[in-house]
């Protein structure tokens, strides 16, 4: 039997809220207890919660590109950030290959907000939507369309607005909008920006997005609103900054790994990426994260305005409302990791995916495993359009149906960065998790019993079946997807001698 809550006779609206690099156990939906996100709690207080949702790669530009077109990076080649490096596709592709070909067929009108960051040269325009449109990294503080924002709202523009109290690698702390470090190699981690909140860049992707509300109501719309942050630099208006003490943060769990027996690189990044941050007390990670919860929180006021938009024009009984991220961070997690990297750690790969339907049913959590990209043929069945063939995501239809979801295990991968090439791939099954490292030592965590990942399994006599099943359903899972580095990973994780 069909439940007429998630497939109504009258086609629905879709809200998609993107945040950028969230750590989802920051979340009070999550078990947060310190960041501060009121509307984003009472949105989906009567929602669907997934606490084992997972995003395919923990880097900004394929995940979203993974979000978009339902498939894997490998599948849809872009496997770093807006770059043209090698093996790596520097657009997705024609505009039919993403999600609003087949919306527009179906009768839908599409929209954009905000950071689009997928691929080089083009913006959410060149693939159908309407709205703003950031070509390559686009992030509004570097964009015209922004200063145009703050012009129009009586403000003198971009240029030159103070941004203070910096947190930087070169131990400036004062600048002026958009941040350009001065040497070139300097890295701002938080400030605080001159701006009322409703002229940040929060402010500017909810006004625009209720412009799109107001001006798709009449047709079933899929309006995506990306906010630029949490990432870094955290960068809370005046009102906002302070919001949350330091002090109340406690220790991560696994702020005292000391990587030892991890793959070597791991080492190398918390040491030497980022030399100001390289044995840095729990003390400054305290002042960044806050720094970074006061922007959350900033981002969340933004949210609500969107919310409260949405029922004022009276299309809450119509539209299902969707949170995610592209992918997680880390803020000090595994002895002082910073940003996503070659490490595939919940913190970095298991991230926020919060679901209300229009009917606001009461609130339930949902275990089953899902990753980024199955919202793709989620949307699709749910706006009744054919899924494409070769479509890697899976939809979550009957999920929010109430019956099980239908992975046994889920896998994500990692190309590498701006930093260098790094190949890595990831399971997850049960309550294990293997992660396979061609260039060096393999990871196994029991997840039950060690969610803080401290202990690496991968060497211990007693998991040496469980090891041997990750692997083995590894290889299946690549097989399914036409893995190209098929072959190799069945020798080297030791399934086949040929």
């Amino acid at each position: 039997m069909i439940n007429r809550s998630v497939m109504p006779e009258q086609k629905q609206n879709v809200l998609l809220i993107v945040l950028d690099q969230i750590l989802r156990d920051s979340l009070a939906l999550y078990g947060g207890t310190v960041c501060q996100t009121p509307n984003i709690d009472r949105t989906f207080r009567d929602g669907i919660i997934f606490d084992n949702a997972y995003t395919p790669i923990s880097l900004c530009s394929p995940a979203r590109a993974s979000l978009f077109t339902g498939k894997m990076p490998t599948h849809h080649g872009v496997l770093h950030n807006t770059s043209r490096q090698p093996y790596s596709r520097a657009e997705i592709g024609t505009p039919d290959a993403v999600i609003t070909g087949p919306l527009a067929t179906g009768g839908y009108d599409c929209g954009y907000v905000g950071k689009w960051h997928i691929g080089c040269d083009k913006g959410p325009r060149e693939y159908g939507f309407q709205g703003t449109s950031f070509p390559g990294y686009g992030y509004p503080l570097h964009v015209p369309e922004y200063d145009e924002y703050l012009k129009a709202n009586g403000h003198p523009g971009m240029e030159g607005v103070r941004v203070y109290d910096m947190l930087s690698s070169d131990g400036t702390t004062d600048g002026t909008l958009p941040l350009r470090p001065s040497p070139a190699t300097a890295f701002v981690y938080d400030g605080i920006v001159d701006l009322p909140a409703s002229l940040t860049e929060a402010g500017f992707v909810a006004s625009r997005t209720v412009e799109l509300l107001r001006s798709m109501k009449d047709k079933p719309f899929f309006i995506t609103a990306a906010f630029a942050g949490p990432h870094h630099p955290a960068l809370p208006s005046p009102e906002f900054a302070g919001r949350h003490a330091p002090a109340d943060i406690p220790p991560w769990a696994n702020f005292a790994d000391d990587l030892g027996v991890k793959p070597r690189i791991q080492k190398r990044y918390a040491e030497r990426l980022n030399p100001c941050l390289a044995g840095a007390p729990w003390e400054l990670w305290q002042r960044i994260i806050a720094r970074h919860f006061d922007l959350t929180a900033m981002i969340d006021d933004a949210i609500g305005k969107m919310m409260q938009a949405l029922h004022d024009l009276g299309l809450d009984d119509r539209t299902l409302v969707i949170l995610t991220t592209d992918h997680g961070d880390t803020l000090g997690c595994h002895g002082g990791l910073f940003d996503k990297g070659p490490y595939m750690y919940e913190e970095t790969y298991r991230i926020p995916l919060l679901i209300r339907t229009p009917d606001k049913a009461q609130q339930r959590r949902s275990n089953d495993f899902c990753s980024l990209m199955d919202l793709y043929p989620t949307l699709l069945e749910i706006a009744r359009v054919p899924i494409p063939a070769r479509t890697d995501g899976v939809s979550l239809l009957p999920v929010l149906q109430g019956k099980p979801g239908v992975r046994e295990c889920i896998t994500a991968q990692f190309f590498g960065s701006i930093h260098g090439s790094y190949y890595h791939q990831m399971i997850r099954m049960g309550p294990h998790k293997y992660v396979f490292n061609p260039s060096d030592i393999d990871e196994l965590y029991d997840l039950e019993n060690d969610p803080a990942e401290m202990n690496n399994l991968v060497e211990s006599p007693r998991h040496r079946d469980v090891l041997k099943e990750l692997r083995t359903r590894l290889y299946a899972e690549m097989e399914k997807t036409r893995d190209q580095f098929l072959w190799s990973a069945a020798k080297l994780m030791g399934l086949r001698e040929w």
